[in-house]
């Protein structure tokens, strides 16, 4: 069930962030929306598509695009398990005050 998330005030003006094009911004503030409460979340450009884009009209290039422009950066890891491409907000707890946390049912992305 999707939760409640923040965007602090330093998001705007985080190195990371603001190298972003405007795409790829609009998409992490969505990735940051669609994670689970340990920051995972189904990375493939359909799961993304029908959470971030519902009504939009995007390619599955656009997303997958911006998406990697993202990773590029670090902001967020890839990964694979279970035949699922995944993908995990590595700071995400250092972000997000997480009431009640429920487990995830993602599995955890290898050690680093």
């Amino acid at each position: 069930m999707p939760r409640i998330r923040t965007i602090k005030p330093g998001f705007w003006s985080d190195a990371g962030v603001v190298s972003l094009s405007h795409e790829a911004r609009l998409l992490l503030v969505g990735l940051i929306s669609m994670s689970d409460d340990e920051g995972r979340f189904v990375a493939t450009p359909a799961a993304i598509k029908g959470y971030v884009y519902p009504f939009d009209g995007v390619t599955d290039a656009f997303v997958q695009r911006n998406r990697d422009e993202i990773v590029k950066r670090g902001i967020v890891f890839l990964y694979a398990a279970d035949g699922l491409e995944l993908g995990v907000l590595p700071n995400f707890l250092r972000h997000q005050r997480v009431n009640r946390p429920t487990p995830s049912v993602i599995p955890a992305p290898p050690p680093r």
